[in-house]
């Protein structure tokens, strides 16, 4: 399909679902209003929800145009900001980097492919089983080493393997995919957010980074924060669950900062806080 008419179509289809108001829609709307610290029915919702399906649908058509995207289109078009001090921790062994559901993840991660030398992650399941395979070949065809999520265990040592192999391994840390997160305050209320990331760097003693990207017209950026300080002495038991949770306090922080700045490419159909679940709203 020729580029400028894929972009037309997926972008209809993001003004089609948005004026369907499905349930996706709406829940969409709710944490936007929490990151905005506002009603649901403050008049900057709607119009902010449109502009995020319209990022959401155009990280789609990218993310399946990957494969076919030559060097220049895939690296070109990426500005990339404070990048240097995680490239040079990749210099000593692996690293571990997390990051919110912003902008093209997917497109960031074929391009830290290439600009770091590796990238290892995970693959939650999507359905139809087609689209999932579409996306695993994508992410594959980039460079991009991961491992599908299947709830059969053994992916925190896939990854922790990767780490020490001197890797960089990303995972997106701002929904709790595996159900195993732990509680922490995300703009003001409690979720459970994974702390897969914080127990990778403490267990391998090795960095840990935030970073996010977002749209700036026909580029991506990705913007990466300064390396997350912690306390790197061995630990074991309540006390790393504790530790790990501490660390995903500051790495929260930071995905705080970057999705008030551009909420409009914040992709969060899905609920985050459990006090913020649309049946419960609409009950």
């Amino acid at each position: 399909m020729p580029t400028k008419l894929a972009f037309y179509l997926f972008d209809k289809a993001a003004q089609i679902s948005w004026n369907r108001e499905s349930k996706s829609i709406k829940q969409l709307e709710l944490n936007l209003s929490r990151v905005l610290d506002c009603a649901l029915d403050d008049p900057r919702i709607r119009p902010l929800s449109l502009r995020a399906m319209k990022s959401y649908m155009r990280y789609y058509c990218e993310t399946f145009m990957l494969p076919r995207w030559n060097d220049e289109q895939l690296l070109d078009r990426v500005r990339a900001e404070n990048s240097v001090q995680l490239l040079e921790a990749l210099k000593s062994g692996g690293a571990v980097l997390t990051l919110p559901h912003l902008g093209n993840w997917d497109w960031a991660g074929a391009w830290a492919a290439r600009y770091f030398g590796s990238l290892c992650t995970v693959a939650e399941r999507l359905r139809p089983e087609g689209v999932f395979q579409k996306f695993l070949k994508a992410r594959e065809s980039r460079g991009i080493t991961l491992m599908a999520l299947t709830g059969d265990g053994g992916t925190y040592e896939y990854l922790r393997e990767h780490v020490n192999q001197g890797r960089l391994v990303a995972l997106l840390g701002d929904r709790d995919v595996a159900k195993s997160g732990m509680g922490n305050q995300f703009f003001g209320h409690r979720a459970a957010l994974p702390i897969g990331a914080a127990l990778l760097a403490l267990d391998t003693g090795r960095p840990l980074f935030t970073c996010a990207p977002w749209y700036d017209g026909e580029k991506l950026v990705i913007s990466f924060d300064s390396e997350i300080i912690f306390d790197r002495s061995p630990v074991q038991g309540r006390e790393r669950l504790r530790r790990a949770q501490e660390i995903t306090k500051l790495v929260v922080a930071n995905f705080e900062h970057h999705i008030r700045s551009h909420p409009e490419n914040w992709h969060q159909l899905q609920p985050v806080w459990p006090d913020l679940v649309l049946q419960d709203i609409t009950s």
